[in-house]
């Protein structure tokens, strides 16, 4: 399992798991933003045969995108 982020007010924790691809999408804004943030993993991880999990702490867009990358490179063995 590849963990990126934390739990904190403001951030997003993006887990990428072996198996069948599958997004999970846990947001504590989940009514007003759960759309968005399942377009964007689905945008970013393309390509990815993975179960991807992302929990959401009301981090802002770029936030997310910054942990799905770092979760990404990590995935595929690149350095940080």
């Amino acid at each position: 399992m590849i963990e990126a982020g934390t739990n904190e007010k403001g951030d997003a924790r993006v887990r990428i798991e072996s198996g069948k691809r599958e997004i999970i999408v846990m947001s504590k804004l989940e009514r007003l933003y759960g759309d968005a943030i399942h377009k964007t993993v689905e945008e970013m991880t393309e390509g990815i045969d993975a179960k991807i999990i992302v929990e959401d702490q009301g981090a802002l867009d770029w936030v997310i995108r910054a942990r799905i990358e770092s979760a990404i490179r990590k995935y595929r063995g690149e350095k940080e």
